[in-house]
């Protein structure tokens, strides 16, 4: 992976974990009938410090008394929209029957459970018969409108392990270890310029979203599926909005958010094909 190549959305660090397991976990997967899922509320994880990091707005000399409220006002109906967004995508998906959120947002109320916390194995197999639903898929916002440094440091390393090896190949074309470590360095230079840096800059300038998922069994508790996807701006998306519009940072993380969710839904999708009976 090249993360120079942010430009065009990617999905990081997919694990499809037992792609062909599921069954294992008393989760089958079949033409005639869909999987009944539940989707938890997006739990939110970025720390947003300024407003300005999510909206157009001048920054003021001092912070605003309520700029707090106004955050948490804001990120609530972000992550509010994001579920509604993977609930509507994962209905129109030939694999999933997702139970509305009314309902999961009650029984988790009722079994006294956090509706934006992770979950124990216990508490989805409890969930799982309170809904009546095979799987839970759980979301995680991770990055909204910037990179976190743990992202800043996973896109270094990624980097730094793309230089090891182009290091080796010229090496051995070459035959000299000189040549070989000169062309290491140079690559990993350049990654930690571009990563640590500009890691500033790639903020200013772009909207990145990061979503992780993860979807259990309730039967047992266990993991089916994860993944990770890193969109950092969908520009032909913006190019169809009004030229006013493009440039404002809400709409940039809107619309670079449909595509990190488009995203995560598709990896979702390709691992419950991969269940199907040959």
């Amino acid at each position: 992976m090249n993360p120079r190549h942010l430009g065009v959305p990617i999905v990081l660090a997919c694990l499809l974990v037992g792609c062909a397991t599921w069954s294992r976990h008393g989760v089958t997967v079949s033409p005639a009938h869909k999987l009944r899922l539940a989707v938890l509320p997006v739990q939110r994880e970025v720390v947003i410090d300024k407003l300005q990091d999510i909206e157009s707005i001048p920054e003021p000399a001092k912070p605003a008394p309520d700029q707090v409220r106004l955050i948490d006002a804001q990120m609530q109906a972000v992550t509010a929209e994001m579920t509604r967004a993977i609930e509507t995508r994962l209905n129109a998906s030939p694999y999933f029957e997702v139970e509305p959120q009314a309902q999961v947002e009650a029984a988790l109320a009722a079994l006294g459970m956090p509706a934006n916390a992770p979950l124990a194995p216990g508490q989805i197999e409890h969930l799982g018969r309170e809904l009546d639903v095979q799987v839970v898929l759980m979301i995680r916002l991770s990055g909204y409108g910037q990179l976190k440094r743990q992202w800043i440091t996973i896109l270094i390393g990624s980097g730094v392990g793309e230089g090891v090896v182009q290091g080796a190949v010229v090496a051995k074309a070459t035959e000299s270890a000189a040549l070989g470590a000169a062309a290491m360095l140079e690559e990993i230079g350049q990654e930690i310029l571009t990563w640590g840096g500009g890691a500033h800059l790639f903020n200013e300038h772009y909207s990145p979203v990061i979503l992780e998922g993860r979807l259990d069994s309730t039967a047992d508790g266990k993991t089916l599926w994860s993944d990770t996807a890193l969109a950092s701006i969908d520009k032909d998306a913006l190019k169809k909005l009004p030229e006013d519009q493009q440039k404002e940072k809400h709409v940039q993380l809107q619309v670079t958010s449909e595509k990190a969710e488009r995203d995560l839904v598709e990896s979702l999708e390709k691992a419950a094909k991969k269940q199907l009976p040959e």
